[in-house]
């Protein structure tokens, strides 16, 4: 009836935490929505780092999944941020690509020296856009719901200076980079100016911050707790026009279970 679509950005959990998902429950449950295939994110428990690892990850694949699945290698041993893990053996042993989603790398030297080895092992680095001094101890986006429920704020440019940052450094290094879950207007500017400059630069959406606002977060209920957050109302329109305009390149469901006892808590 229709096209099968394909999901960029996924966890599924394993190794570690296979009691919120595994691949064979994340894939079965992608076949069902009509996905073909699937990236699998590396932050798991151990994070996706070594090329063990990776060969492991692929041969559970075989055996369980349902959908063809890839699998990305972190950036960073351990996701620290700190030391570059050996990207070309990764390659080698299978890996499509390189983030340490959930975390940013905060460090411009450290990326740039990923983004030099990335040209010579291949693979894209798909990066989590975040200043984590600005976003401090927030909880939520920064506006006036937060005021309003006096919870702690994550201001928007916590997101759009990261990627300027990186534009920048992949411009510098003639690079290339794939920004995860834009949630913020001042990010789809700044993704789109790094393009019309040529900087060869990706970047996705996901659905809930197509449809969904800061409007949610009154309810206080754990599910609306994410990160990136849900934002403004301007945000979701822009991040909408994103889209439309081919600013945006994609819909990517960042499909991430947790645990109901994880949510089952004041949202603080």
């Amino acid at each position: 009836a229709l096209p099968a679509v394909f999901d960029p950005h996924v966890h599924l959990r394993t190794p570690g935490r296979e009691d919120e998902e595994d691949l064979e429950t994340g894939t079965r449950a992608a076949a069902a929505g009509g996905f073909c295939g699937v990236l699998a994110m590396p932050n798991t428990d151990p994070p996706v780092d070594s090329a063990p690892s990776v060969h492991a990850l692929r041969q559970r694949a075989a055996r369980e999944a349902s959908v063809p699945v890839g699998f990305l290698a972190s950036i960073t041993h351990g996701m620290a941020g700190d030391d570059l893990t050996e990207m070309a053996e990764l390659r080698d042993a299978g890996a499509v690509g390189f983030t340490d989603d959930g975390w940013p790398v905060p460090s411009a030297r450290v990326l740039r020296r990923a983004l030099q080895y990335q040209k010579l092992a291949g693979g894209v680095l798909a990066l989590h856009e975040e200043d984590r001094e600005l976003s401090g101890d927030g909880v939520m986006h920064e506006g006036g719901v937060s005021a309003a429920l006096g919870l702690s704020g994550i201001p928007s440019i916590s997101e759009s200076t990261m990627i300027a940052r990186d534009a920048a450094l992949a411009a510098y290094e003639e690079a290339r980079i794939h920004v995860l879950h834009l949630s913020a207007g001042e990010s789809v500017e700044t993704v789109a100016r790094a393009k019309a400059e040529g900087v060869r630069i990706t970047a996705e959406v996901t659905p809930h911050h197509l449809t969904l606002t800061d409007e949610a977060v009154r309810s206080l209920d754990g599910r609306f707790k994410m990160n990136p957050p849900l934002r403004a109302e301007e945000d979701r329109l822009a991040l909408v026009e994103g889209l439309r305009s081919g600013g945006i390149d994609c819909v990517a469901t960042d499909h991430a279970p947790h645990s109901p006892e994880e949510k089952e808590v004041p949202f603080e």
